[in-house]
Formats: structure tokens, sequence, C-alpha cells
């Protein structure tokens, strides 16, 4: 079992398709364990874009669109739960660049931003969704934005005792 910190970012929020993205990911069998709608400081945008990551293998300016774009209106933040949910979740989204997004993925059927559009007009590419890349990412991720309590355990209706998920 894994867990993996997804966000549902101000165009997604905006665009009213929330529901559908929560949906596709419970469609998928993967449990949603803790969920709120908050607009992010520029301190907690700044944790989760980090430096070392962000600025260094894209640059400070990629960074600093990206903390701009998180915090400028709410976004729904959840964690969610299952076998190779960081896998799973991340096929569901597709292509960070939508462009290149499959059909049938989050972004594929949502978005259609480019990256050499957002860059030349200097912002963060609409993509409509962040989802942790991998374990290290996702614990990270997770303890930025829930504490303990906010985490809720329970068993899907199609989830038994001895395989659960």
């Amino acid at each position: 079992m894994e867990r993996t910190l997804c966000l549902i970012k101000p165009d997604g929020v905006r665009r009213g398709v929330v529901g559908q993205i929560l949906e596709r990911i419970e469609r998928k069998g993967l449990k949603i364990i803790a969920l709120k709608l908050t607009t992010p400081s520029a301190d907690l945008a700044g944790q989760h874009y980090t430096y070392e990551d962000i600025a260094v293998r894209h640059g400070e300016a990629v960074r600093n669109a990206l903390i701009k774009f998180l915090t400028s209106g709410p976004v729904v933040a959840f964690v969610v739960e299952g076998v190779s949910a960081i896998d799973n979740v991340r096929t569901l989204c597709g292509a960070t660049e939508p462009l290149k997004a499959a059909p049938g993925t989050i972004r594929g059927d949502f978005a259609h931003h480019t990256f050499a559009l957002t860059a030349a007009v200097g912002e963060s590419v609409r993509n409509l969704i962040h989802a942790s890349a991998n374990a290290v990412d996702a614990a990270r991720e997770t303890a930025l934005w829930f504490g303990p309590a906010d985490y809720v355990t329970y068993r899907r209706a199609d989830q038994n005792e001895h395989f659960l998920d």
C-alpha cells in the first residue's frame, strides 16, 4: 500500500472539474484518505516546489511561476492510498505537458496548454493536477499538506479483510 499527494490546481477548481478528477481516481479503485480545499500560502507553495528540485532542474523562473500559480486560488489537496498508488495516479494524470498527454488521461482530456506557450508568457503550465513523482516526494509532500489527525481510516465497499485494495 502506498500513499501519494494530489493537488487539483487552481485551473481545475476554476473550471469546475474537481468532481470528474476525483471520480477517475475513485473509479480506479484508489482510496481518498484525506481531503481539503485551501488557498496555499507562498511559504507552503515554496516548500512544495523546492528550490533544489525545481529551480535546479528547470530554473528559478519556472519555480517562481509555479509558486505564483499555485497560490493564485483555491486548490483541492488530497491523499490517495492503494497498491502502487503513485504509479497509478501518475498514469491517470498523463504527461506533465498537456499537449503530450494521451486521450483518456486527466490532462489529455481536460487540458491543452504547452510548455512553449507558458514559457513565452512567463507563466506555469495549466495542467490541472499535481501528483507526487515517487515515494520520497510523496512522503515529503503529504507531510507538508496534512497532519496525522487529517487522515481517515475506512474500508471501501470493494475491499475485504484479506485483500485490502
